[in-house]
């Protein structure tokens, strides 16, 4: 990948991510896609509110981070809200005003309702992984919940048998998310932390040393025949996670970053 860079340093191609704007657009194409597959009405007030409600968490997540004092060896986005802090202050302000009056205005009372269950997660998440308190579950695996509860939050409550239509669905995307974590997580704590502590979650420790092994097996149940393009999708995600987890060591910590991001938009394959 190119390494073009602005006069900040930061590679263009990474702004997106620098931007916290990767998350909600993966969470509103796989919203999409859901409601794609399973033929559910959505309106534009559910996309919008999903894209600003994520982009809002990231931002929020990010600036509680940059809180801590810096170390030596810092992912891009943390050295980005250090030096822009000001600046994303003034961002999540005004998406925080503007996703309140879309929800106050816009939402319907229903989805409103059940996204009070995704704000006490997000609420707890945040006291738990901010305040240093140690979490039963792998904070990489309280985020792909969280992600998954979010994204399927608006689908779920419009199906007409969410149980029956959408638990399965729920659960490979879960395993999907949280293999996109892992992934990331172990890349910074091998190159930017030195395998020094804090170390991961034994869970995700495990899980790393093993994924290029189960999110094949993942790929290959989403592949048996009958499934739905849903299940294809996750598919090809999970395959090609597993691929550059394995064997993209080649390339710079930051382009992984970007890509493994990137192959979660596999449903566009199939929307366009």
């Amino acid at each position: 990948m190119a390494q073009q860079r602005d006069r900040t340093g930061f590679p263009v191609w990474l702004y997106p991510n620098l931007l916290s704007l990767d998350a909600p657009v993966v969470a509103v194409v796989w919203q999409s896609f859901l409601a794609h597959c399973y033929l559910l009405s959505m309106r534009e007030s559910g996309r919008v509110v999903l894209f600003l409600s994520v982009w809002w968490v990231y931002l929020a997540d990010r600036l509680l981070d940059v809180r801590r004092p810096a170390r030596a060896l810092e992912p891009a986005r943390h050295r980005f809200y250090r030096r822009y802090h000001k600046q994303a202050q003034w961002l999540l302000a005004a998406v925080s005003l503007l996703n309140l009056l879309l929800i106050i205005f816009w939402l319907r009372p229903a989805v409103f309702h059940n996204g009070l269950i995704a704000l006490a997660g997000i609420s707890v998440y945040f006291v738990l992984v901010h305040t240093r308190r140690s979490l039963l579950l792998p904070k990489e695996l309280a985020a792909a919940l969280l992600f998954t509860l979010g994204t399927f939050l608006v689908p779920w409550t419009i199906a007409a048998h969410p149980f029956e239509q959408l638990l399965r669905p729920a659960a490979v995307f879960l395993l999907l998310c949280f293999a996109n974590l892992v992934a990331i997580e172990t890349w910074e704590w091998r190159e930017l932390r030195g395998g020094e502590p804090p170390r991961p979650h034994p869970f995700t420790v495990a899980s790393s040393r093993f994924l290029p092994v189960w999110a094949p097996l993942l790929a290959l149940a989403c592949l048996l025949p009958g499934e739905a393009p849903f299940y294809r999708a996750v598919a090809l995600s999970a395959v090609a996670t597993a691929l550059l987890f394995a064997r993209g060591g080649r390339m710079s910590l930051e382009a992984r970053r970007a890509l493994v991001d990137g192959v979660l938009l596999s449903p566009l394959l199939f929307l366009l």
